[in-house]
């Protein structure tokens, strides 16, 4: 093994799980505990993986510690390799009652307070050691699911479009509706595309800078909205329409989760904004892990 994977020699391969606790942490004592062990024995092994690695891997930066730019990309790769090494060598058995699996979502906001809530309350039931970890949706999302730094993918699917060798699945079909302080003077059931483009708006920068599945329909047009605030959260952009006149325009399922909030009139956009569908994006290497298809299921689970 020395001659064909000389690297491998330089650690003990039961370090591994010390040392991506140590670089998730970024705190020795929170990593000993997490891999049962004492704060001395894990200062040793960080020390031991400093030598063999020829790395500091962790350094401080005044008020804690910080990863080098190797730590950040041993743990990248750890996040990566470990879970497919659990695999290999325990089988395909998933027993979601004794799992400590964790699964990674990249979304929006949008995601996370329609999806994945209902998804960690399904997983808390009949999985409480699984742990779920949601990434900030970024123009590199699908690029983690190709490299398996995340699970799944929660998005449109369409803007911008996935790589081909990803597995797309459409989970429900969605429409839009425009969040407006409860004091807006429209009386109205649905906007006008003329008096929609009259008036203020808030909107969400998604991709290159629009809300993609609004802008684009009406860039075809030859037409723009008056965006006035711009934001990449959905939550607080919604709450810092309140007391103005501009117009939020949203999922209707984000929208009833938004309501929660604040008191907000809902009006219907001009037909000339469509639906579209959401979906749930995957690695087909994964197709037939058992675990990465039950976290699957209660996604499915929980759109239903």
């Amino acid at each position: 093994m020395t001659q064909q994977f000389p690297n491998l020699s330089r650690i003990d391969l039961n370090q591994l799980l010390a040392l991506q606790a140590i670089l998730e942490e970024k705190h020795i004592t929170r990593a000993a505990v997490r891999v049962s062990l004492s704060q001395p024995a894990m200062s040793r092994v960080l020390s031991r993986l400093r030598a063999a690695l020829g790395d500091d891997l962790l350094v401080r930066n005044g008020v804690g510690y910080e990863r080098t730019p190797r730590g950040d990309h041993l743990l990248q790769e750890l996040e990566v390799l470990l879970p497919r090494l659990n695999a290999a060598i325990g089988g395909n058995d998933f027993d979601p009652s004794t799992s400590q699996q964790r699964f990674r979502v990249t979304g929006t906001d949008y995601a996370v307070a329609v999806i994945v809530s209902g998804t960690v309350r399904l997983c808390r039931r009949s999985a409480p050691g699984v742990r779920v970890e949601v990434i900030g949706w970024t123009e590199d999302s699908y690029r983690y699911v190709e490299m398996g730094r995340c699970d799944v993918a929660l998005g449109v699917g369409s803007v911008p479009a996935p790589p081909k060798e990803l597995k797309v699945e459409v989970l429900y079909h969605e429409y839009f509706v425009c969040l407006m302080s409860a004091d807006c003077k429209f009386r109205g059931k649905r906007f006008s595309l003329d008096e929609y483009l009259r008036r203020p708006h808030a909107a969400v920068a998604i991709a290159e800078g629009q809300q993609t599945m609004i802008d684009r329909p009406l860039a075809d047009l030859g037409k723009a909205r008056n965006i006035v605030l711009q934001s990449p959260y959905f939550m607080a952009t919604a709450l810092n329409i309140v007391n103005t006149d501009l117009i939020f325009t949203v999922p209707m399922r984000l929208a009833l989760e938004l309501s929660k909030l604040a008191n907000f009139r809902q009006v219907l956009p001009p037909q000339e904004i469509a639906d579209f569908p959401y979906t749930m994006i995957w690695h087909p290497r994964f197709g037939g892990d058992s675990g990465q298809t039950w976290f699957r299921d209660q996604i499915r689970a929980t759109v239903k």
